[in-house]
């Protein structure tokens, strides 16, 4: 869900509905209130988890190894121009392959750290390409999001949780200052039998 949902009136009203149920947990028509919204809470989290876009998978390995001219580009830190003129000018030799687009090159990176470059490669080794990068970028986006509506869930459910404490606390507390009555209030009870008045 986007931002505007959570600045919106229906989300504040749900939020003030979930806080007043949770103010009177005594009336069961109030619990049975707040386990509704509850249920409506957790089901638009779990709607919204199941129709976020999935990641897309990892980029399909190629049947020859190597990077593509613009792929080559951003791992080296280089413009397109100017790996185009090192195939050129054949300091950097790489075969043609058919792709979806036509012929491309498939650039060894090899032959690229061998005039001298260094790649962008992460902690497994796999050279950082932009388009790597930017899926992983994505993958990552989404899995933020996803923690984020579970801690907002679970912030829900703990303050739920130390309301209804709170709550107990008191009516334990109720429930000794009557206990504590009880023995006065027996005595002061009790009547002469009628026969010994």
């Amino acid at each position: 869900m986007s931002d505007k949902y959570y600045e919106s009136e229906h989300y504040g009203k749900m939020v003030d509905d979930l806080s007043i149920a949770m103010g009177h947990h005594l009336q069961p028509e109030k619990q049975a209130r707040l386990a509704e919204i509850e249920a409506r809470l957790e089901a638009r989290l779990e709607l919204e988890a199941a129709t976020t876009e999935p990641a897309r998978p990892p980029e399909a390995v190629s049947e020859v190894e190597g990077l593509s001219v613009a792929e080559a580009a951003s791992a080296y830190g280089l413009s397109t121009s100017s790996v185009r003129r090192l195939l050129s000018s054949g300091k950097l030799t790489a075969p043609k392959v058919p792709s979806p687009k036509g012929m491309e090159y498939r650039i060894a990176p090899a032959s690229m750290e061998a005039l001298g470059y260094k790649a962008k490669r992460t902690l497994s080794g796999v050279v950082v390409t932009e388009a790597r990068a930017n899926l992983e970028a994505e993958q990552l986006t989404a899995r933020v999001k996803e923690l984020e509506a579970a801690l907002g869930l679970e912030r829900v459910r703990r303050e739920a949780k130390e309301r209804e404490a709170e709550l107990l606390e008191q009516s334990l507390t109720d429930l000794r200052a009557v206990i504590e009555k009880l023995p006065k209030a027996l005595e002061s009870g009790k009547r002469a039998r009628w026969w010994r008045k």
